[in-house]
């Protein structure tokens, strides 16, 4: 299929799935705080967080096998593909023996880790010990997707996504509304949810890999050897993720308190939504990364870098200035006017996601180029550096919240914009300046939006979801515009070649 048809429909499916999580993430917070409390609510993305600690283990073997299969695939070696595909399949299993019984150790003793009120203790267990469960189900919906991810129908694996979503949602507002508001049932209807996604998964991958079956008498070292050498490093890298994106919660709630956590994790669904936008997006180039690399296109590979990370910048640059502009009337709207207070930290958690976030399409150049090492340990590190900054800023300061996202920018900043950027060009061989040509251009953007929206919404009193939503669809309409306006020719035509391009 044409590389720009299959894009387009890729990245329309991406878009379809933000729109969607934006929308979840609008609603749900506020029902579950009506509902459950503002305390109680905090176990849910604490929850999420702590699980997906366990990732780590898993990811070795996930994370790096779209590699080497899409490399047997390229090849037309269906024996050795099975090979490849069982040895992933028997080290999940076997990983999975290994952390059932180490998280129900900790689920069933959450309570002495973590700040809990004691009213929703049993009921933080039980939430705790269904996390555990959807997330190993997740493990293993995720070695299935691979099938789909390297026919490049990613509109599928997305797919996947949205069925959880929307059963564990149905299930979530049927439960609070006609039978009980409980956290048990919340996490029995994620368990649901992710045991109907895994099947539809499934489903796909007899689809699009018909040559493959499991056959655990497949399994090779050598091969979870090739696995793990990239993998391990992939772990390393995911390590100082969570060091840098999910310690806050922690840190939060053992430091400050369980109120706290809730609020910051009520305001980490738009951070959230925004960073899960610019990872889909950028997902979408992963499997036509992996193809130019195979067939040695290395100037294709930078035009198309160069380009996705431009866009992508000053696509979240358009959506976060807006964010910005409006906070406070948001919040106030959006979850109650003691909410109102928090509009500047809530600015602050966005305001360096564009340049952050915009170079992600490069995380996708590491993997296929298999250099992982450096980067992992320097990930590692900065995570490090942050979780200490923040506890410095929240244990010696008075900071409070406005110290955990102080230190999150700093070092995601050095990480992110900095060094990788210069990592990828170095390992490509091409002018250390490269990429950040890329970014800039969204800074502009950020500032003009921010300026010409300031002065805008000094002439309108917003007091109402009506008014919110017409003066942000025109603020967000500028900001397209001027987005648009700072692309080069070719890159406007290309853009408009693929939107021209018809589905098929």
């Amino acid at each position: 299929m044409d590389n720009k048809v299959a894009f387009k429909r890729n990245i329309t499916s991406n878009i379809l799935l933000f729109v969607l999580n934006g929308v979840m993430s609008f609603w749900l917070p506020p029902f579950l705080i009506s509902r459950l409390g503002i305390d109680a609510f905090g176990m849910i993305p604490l929850s999420t967080a702590l699980i997906s600690y366990a990732g780590l283990i898993t990811i070795a073997v996930n994370g790096s096998l779209s590699r080497f299969l899409s490399l047997d695939l390229a090849n037309d070696n269906h024996k050795q593909a099975n090979i490849t595909f069982n040895t992933a399949f028997v080290s999940l299993l076997a990983l999975v023996a290994i952390l059932v019984p180490l998280l129900g150790i900790f689920s069933f003793n959450v309570a002495s880790f973590l700040s809990i009120p004691t009213h929703i203790v049993q009921e933080g267990i039980v939430l705790f010990i269904c996390t555990s469960i959807a997330f190993l189900v997740s493990t293993f919906t995720s070695l299935f997707n691979t099938s789909a991810y390297l026919a490049n129908r990613l509109d599928l694996v997305n797919r996947v996504t949205v069925i959880n979503t929307f059963i564990r949602v149905g299930l979530i507002l049927i439960i609070f509304l006609f039978v009980k508001v409980s956290l048990g049932l919340y996490g029995i209807s994620m368990v649901i949810a992710s045991l109907l996604a895994g099947i539809y998964s499934y489903i796909l991958f007899a689809k699009y890999t018909p040559y493959l079956s499991l056959n655990t008498k497949l399994f090779d070292k050598s091969i979870l050897q090739n696995l793990l050498s990239m993998g391990g490093w992939l772990v390393v890298i995911q390590l100082g993720n969570i060091l840098f994106l999910q310690i806050d919660l922690l840190l939060i709630n053992t430091m400050i308190g369980s109120a706290e956590a809730g609020k910051y994790g009520a305001l980490l669904q738009w951070s959230n939504m925004i960073r899960t936008l610019s990872i889909t997006l950028s997902g979408a180039l992963g499997p036509l990364i992996l193809k130019l690399y195979s067939m040695n296109k290395i100037e294709e590979l930078i035009k198309l870098s160069k380009l996705s990370t431009k866009i992508l910048s000053l696509s979240i640059a358009v959506i976060v200035s807006v964010l910005c502009l409006v906070s406070t009337q948001f919040l106030t709207l959006w979850i109650g006017p003691s909410f109102s207070q928090y509009g500047e930290l809530f600015n602050l958690m966005l305001i360096s996601l564009p340049i952050n976030l915009g170079i992600l399409p490069l995380f996708s150049i590491n993997r296929a180029y298999n250099k992982l090492r450096i980067p992992g340990l320097f990930t590692c590190f900065m995570g490090l550096v942050n979780l200490i900054l923040a506890y410095c800023l929240v244990r010696f300061t008075d900071m409070g919240l406005y110290g955990i996202v102080i230190a999150s920018i700093v070092v995601l900043t050095v990480k992110n914009f900095i060094f990788i950027p210069i990592y990828v060009a170095k390992q490509m061989k091409i002018n250390i300046g490269t990429f950040y040509a890329s970014s800039i251009p969204s800074i502009l953007s950020m500032l003009a939006i921010l300026l010409i929206g300031k002065f805008y919404l000094s002439y309108f009193t917003i007091q109402d979801w009506p008014g919110l939503m017409s003066h942000s669809a025109i603020l967000l309409t500028v900001g397209a515009m001027i987005s648009f306006v700072l692309l080069k020719g070719t890159e406007k035509k290309l853009i408009l070649d693929i939107v021209a391009k018809k589905s098929v």
